[in-house]
């Protein structure tokens, strides 16, 4: 059969994908992710005795602030990178200002605080154990997004690996702040970063090989 006629032959039996058919997988895949980090951190780490006061403090807030952000962005980043040819578009500077804000805010935050508390901001009192504790809530998110990649296209396999790990990241940040007691911004603008970091270079180098279609 000449080329011509096999590559008719293959058309003639494509149906077209359904409108939203990629951010429906996704999000699904997504939320069947966080399902598993939660049970994870409830199995491990239990949710802080002190959720509900803590639910009234800004630092309780800008941490989660900082961390559903990023999710958005990388959400946006992977929904584009999911098909051939994507590329990052918008997600880029929505990523970049949620870094810079984060950054700002912890630097504010340092400069203003006394000379004997500063290095308790830095430091906390976990972050020996903050980005680990991160990269495995994010595990589950991770493995259910490569999952749901796998049914699309990307033909940037190592990009697409990084955006699916920026997100189990960041996800997994969100859900590791239901148990995690540090509320200083420049806290959570290092170890928090450094956590999703992980995960983002982790996605970026198994991408290749995961994604391979």
């Amino acid at each position: 059969m000449k080329t011509d006629a096999l590559i008719a032959a293959l058309a003639a039996d494509t149906a077209p994908v359904p409108a939203g058919a990629v951010g429906r997988r996704l999000r699904l895949a997504a939320a069947l992710g966080c399902v598993g980090g939660l049970v994870i951190l409830l199995a491990w780490l239990g949710v802080r005795h002190d959720l509900m006061p803590a639910m009234r403090t800004p630092g309780f807030w800008i941490k989660a602030g900082y961390t559903l952000w990023l999710s958005l962005g990388g959400a946006l980043l992977i929904a584009r990178l999911a098909r051939p040819g994507g590329r990052a578009g918008p997600a880029t500077p929505i990523l970049a200002a949620g870094l810079i804000a984060i950054v700002l805010l912890g630097a504010v935050f340092l400069v203003a605080a006394p000379a004997d508390q500063r290095a308790v901001m830095v430091m906390g009192h976990s972050w020996r154990l903050c980005p680990w504790r991160i990269l495995v809530i994010a595990a589950p998110v991770f493995a259910a997004l490569i999952w749901g990649l796998r049914r699309f296209a990307p033909t940037r396999l190592t990009l697409t690996g990084a955006a699916a790990g920026l997100l189990a990241g960041a996800l997994g940040a969100s859900v590791y702040g239901l148990a995690c007691t540090e509320s200083s911004p420049t806290f959570v603008a290092i170890w928090y970063t450094l956590g999703i970091s992980l995960c983002a270079a982790i996605g970026a180098a198994s991408g290749r090989w995961l994604l391979r279609w």
